[in-house]
């Protein structure tokens, strides 16, 4: 659905006759995985409290060990334990079934053994892709086309050192691995793993619970310095950032990505307001729109709490004329009230309940938009619990 979106909003750039020729178009997707599909993760370590650390963070309780830490590992933790046998093959300690196997990459001949075999694998064999030549990314997008039309428990996985060659491997071709097998000893590692799975599907993946606020002012407050915060990936219909003035309420501002015939659209940006306001980031962080600079993570928001991370490609900032909104706390007037300034522009939009765009030069006290509340105070961007705290 997202290729189809990205497909249509490249669409208005082009000429109207280009348009309505390619209006039929449809885009479909050849693999049988979906890359919000949720991913799994494999631990080899020969260290107990890179497991214990695993098991904490719930990101994985399946270890691969060599056979000479299999009893160490069975004594002292509570967890699945696969043995990496000589001959590259995964075992079930307990049960002895084979799981896997590791296929060592070194030349392209022995990627193109290992994609030969994806189709005939069985289910539930596990293959565990390990580059060691210093190619990984041809190499896994390669095996990650030759998987793509075997049955999903026919899994690819991918030998990984740290959370950023993660990342790459899980989103290889787009679609990417089914999964990581993390090699470490070092704690850290599992943590920094643990928070950038969350972007990839499943139960640990951030859902936020965006809920209505009611309008109570809409003024015109001068120029201020406008964030445009530009993202390397484009946003679909009903997305866009958490932006706000406290950090007890941000209001989903909607991207650019709506048809008005007086500009383009720009699919990738969010005008996101001053560079004084909090955006929300992810694993449960904020920042100041003034931090954001190419390579940054932020958070996509859907108007149903869906969320998914990207990155920024750039931020521009300028002097523009400004609109403050005001709004109810959902909690209550006991509360206090909500607020963000936005660029004073018929382009800039937030989101009513049930997903449909309001522009800020339509908006009128009495309206509803939606919002994420959260009753916590903020240091450097992480919830702190303070005894008292005021925004105004």
């Amino acid at each position: 659905p997202r290729m189809a979106s990205t497909a249509r909003s490249l669409a208005s750039h082009a000429p109207p006759t280009a348009r309505a020729r390619r209006s039929d178009t449809i885009v479909c997707r050849a693999s049988k995985r979906d890359r919000d599909r949720a991913r799994q993760c494999w631990l080899q370590t020969s260290n107990v409290q890179c497991v214990q650390t695993a098991a904490e963070l719930a990101l994985t309780t399946t270890v691969v060990c060599a056979a000479r830490d299999a009893e160490t590992f069975a004594k002292s933790v509570n967890c699945e334990l696969l043995v990496a046998e000589d001959d590259g093959s995964i075992v079930d300690r307990v049960q002895g079934a084979r799981r896997g196997a590791f296929a060592v990459i070194r030349s392209p001949e022995e990627c193109a053994r290992a994609a030969a075999a994806a189709a005939s694998r069985r289910d539930g064999d596990v293959l565990v892709m390990d580059c060691v030549d210093g190619w990984s990314i041809i190499p896994a997008e390669n095996l990650v086309a030759a998987f793509a039309g075997t049955p999903i428990d026919r899994a690819l996985f991918a030998c990984v050192h740290d959370a950023a060659e993660a990342r790459v491997m899980l989103e290889a071709l787009e679609t990417g691995v089914d999964g990581v097998c993390l090699r470490t000893n070092d704690p850290a590692e599992v943590r920094a793993l643990a928070d950038a799975m969350r972007s990839f599907g499943g139960e640990s993946s951030e859902k936020l619970e965006l809920v209505p606020a009611r309008v109570t002012a809409v003024k015109r407050v001068g120029a201020g310095d406008r964030c445009a915060v530009d993202a390397a990936t484009n946003f679909e219909l009903g997305e866009g950032m958490l932006v706000g003035s406290f950090a007890s309420g941000l209001f989903l501002i909607h991207a650019e990505n709506i048809e008005c015939g007086y500009v383009n659209t720009r699919p990738f940006r969010v005008n996101a307001g001053p560079t004084a306001s909090y955006v929300r980031a992810p694993n449960g962080k904020t920042s100041y729109l003034s931090e954001l600079r190419c390579g940054s993570e932020i958070l996509v928001c859907a108007a149903d709490g869906r969320t998914r991370v990207a990155n920024v490609a750039r931020v521009k900032m300028e002097r523009r004329s400004m609109l403050m909104i005001e709004a109810d706390h959902p909690s209550g007037p006991d509360v206090g009230t909500l607020a963000v300034l936005l660029q004073n522009a018929e382009t800039c939009r937030l989101v009513r309940p049930g997903g449909a765009h309001v522009s800020v030069a339509e908006l009128v006290p009495g309206d509803e938009v939606l919002v994420v509340c959260d009753r916590v105070a903020r240091h450097t961007g992480v919830a702190v619990e303070e005894d008292a705290w005021l925004e105004r």
